[in-house]
């Protein structure tokens, strides 16, 4: 075979390798834009390209669940991990209600009247409240960015599966992961002065291999003092003794368990409303 020809057929097979490169890179992203195009605005796919460009992560390859407020997409990285993308919904139809979370926040005075950017700062609550967990050493996702209406962290799993919520997965020691978790309970309170605000077993997640658990979805959680952090503590503990007590758990009596964390007795009209 002659050098012309054999430079002519290189050149052709790198064409040919170029435009299937090409064609993968399109795929890609119409499959990312195909996951997102039906709930999220331009500025959102917009970011979403340019952490990909950063190095952020290079491809969002599925939903890992959906709900009113947020999306959580798993993320495949340049070095072959994985991240966790929760995109806020701009169009949050619970918008009104959020904003109780976020008033009386001193981290937050400045809260925008507008409903986007009234979500941006509900992703950067979620943010400094996750770097809160990890400085308690509270096992909670590592947080890892955020831009706008969209927060990275860490993906965690079992090594080949997402974790799966407590609700939906049978702790191997009911009795000793309820001591553990109220334990973290306490110091989220005491160290942290964080309420989370809706904690339940809907909020946590756990190995069942390792018996780990970890704490999830602390946008709304609050400062110790927000005027509702009572309110929101007493709630957090029913619904951590209704989950246990249903699978057997001896669980502690409500008023003491806050008096252990708070160091005082509820309030007897607050907790009125949890006392059958």
């Amino acid at each position: 075979m002659s050098d012309d020809l054999s430079e002519f057929i290189d050149k052709k097979i790198d064409d040919l390798n170029r435009k299937v490169d090409k064609n993968r890179i399109r795929i890609k992203e119409d499959n990312m834009l195909k996951l997102v195009e039906t709930v999220f605005d331009d500025k959102t796919r917009l970011i979403l390209f340019s952490m990909i460009n950063k190095g952020i992560f290079k491809s969002i390859t599925g939903a890992i669940s959906t709900g009113k407020e947020a999306n959580v997409y798993y993320a495949d990285t340049f070095d072959n991990s994985a991240v966790a993308i929760k995109i806020f919904r701009i169009d949050a139809p619970s918008f009104k209600k959020m904003r109780q979370y976020v008033e009386g926040d001193y981290r937050f005075k400045k809260v925008s009247g507008k409903r986007s950017g009234f979500i941006e700062v509900w992703a950067k609550k979620e943010f400094k409240n996750l770097q809160r967990l990890k400085q308690h050493d509270i096992p909670s996702p590592k947080p890892i960015l955020v831009e706008r209406n969209i927060l990275v962290m860490e993906y965690l799993s079992d090594g080949e599966y997402v974790l799966p919520l407590l609700k939906d997965s049978y702790p191997i020691k009911p009795n000793k992961l309820y001591k553990r978790i109220m334990e973290k309970v306490k110091i989220l309170y005491r160290d942290a002065k964080l309420v989370h605000g809706d904690l339940s077993a809907y909020n946590i997640l756990y190995n069942k291999d390792t018996d780990e658990f970890f704490i999830i979805d602390v946008s709304q959680s609050v400062l110790e003092d927000h005027p509702k952090a009572d309110e929101f503590l007493l709630r957090d503990l029913n619904n951590l003794n209704n989950y246990f007590a249903g699978i057997g758990v001896n669980t502690i009596e409500l008023n003491k368990l806050y008096k252990w964390i708070r160091g005082e007795e509820a309030d007897p009209i607050l907790i009125s409303k949890y006392l059958i």
